[in-house]
Formats: C-alpha cells, sequence, structure tokens
C-alpha cells in the first residue's frame, strides 16, 4: 500500500504542476481526480484523463491536444518507470492475476470491486504463501549464516 501511495503521490503532483503550467482550469482539482483514480490499476489513469481532456478542451482544442500529451506523459512515466520500481520492493502480484481479480470483482461488486481488486489480491497472495507454502509445503528460505576465513568472512547456506 505504501508504493501504492507513492506512485499516486507523484501522479498527484506531476498532474498538479504540468496542468498548472499549461493554465488549464481546475489544476488543483483534476490533479486529486488523478491521485485519487490511479488507486485503480490499469483503469484508473484513463479514467483520470477524461476530465482533464474535457476541461482543457472548454478553453481550446490545443490545450486539450496538450493536456492530453501531459497525461499519456506522466502516465507512461508511472507505469513504465515509477511504480516497477516502487513495487520490486513490495509483493509480487503477477499482472494476469490482477486483472482477473478486477474483472471478478467488478461483475460481483461494481465499482468498489474494481477498486478494491488490487489489494485484495495482494492480502490473499500474502495468505496463501504463510499458510500454505511456508506451513504446508515448509518450504522456508535457507537460512545464512556467515564463516570466517583466514581471508575474511563470506555468506554461506547453512545445511539442513
Amino acid at each position: 500500500m505504501v508504493g501504492q501511495l507513492i506512485s499516486m503521490t507523484a501522479v498527484g503532483l506531476s498532474s498538479y504542476l504540468g496542468l498548472r503550467l499549461l493554465g488549464v482550469p481546475l489544476a488543483l482539482t483534476l490533479a486529486v481526480v488523478a491521485f485519487l483514480l490511479t488507486f485503480i490499476p490499469f483503469i484508473g489513469p484513463l479514467l483520470s484523463g477524461i476530465p482533464v481532456v474535457l476541461v482543457a478542451f472548454s478553453q481550446s482544442p490545443t490545450l486539450a491536444l496538450y493536456a492530453l500529451l501531459l497525461y499519456t506523459a506522466i502516465q507512461l512515466f508511472e507505469g513504465y518507470v515509477l511504480t516497477p520500481n516502487v513495487q520490486r520492493r513490495s509483493v509480487s502480484l503477477p499482472p494476469a492475476l490482477t486483472i482477473a481479480a478486477q474483472v471478478l470483482l467488478g461483475v460481483l461488486v461494481g465499482a468498489l470491486g474494481v477498486t478494491l481488486a488490487t489489494p485484495l489480491a495482494a492480502a490473499g497472495m500474502v495468505v496463501v504463501n504463510r499458510l500454505y507454502v511456508e506451513e504446508v509445503l515448509e518450504d522456508d528460505q535457507p537460512q545464512r549464516s556467515t564463516v570466517s576465513t583466514a581471508s575474511g568472512s563470506r555468506p554461506r547456506v547453512a545445511a539442513d
């Protein structure tokens, strides 16, 4: 969840700064919408771009094009650079599982299900890992110890 919050904050701040520089009205409100909708993977960024383009289009078609380019650049950076680096340190969640959870919960619960699908899938992965993989299969990672030698110390895997 901390990784998602970092990603959401980066999208919100960059949206606000970019929209402010472009002169789009309601920049702060649109940035808050982008911040909140970034919580929904895959679909949220698309949904957050729609009101931005519509508000910018009310000023001029050229401004709408620039706003669309800004949001495209922000989402490309977030999707290909920021999020992978942040989530590398968090729970590994396969994209197919994420999409399947969003579709299933979206059909069963609606918009709330789509919003909560990714956190629930991540929590489910942790539960399965703790209860099934570690307890039932007893597949713990080998413990590392340090062996001292004349040339220094080196790590080694302890024998079972």
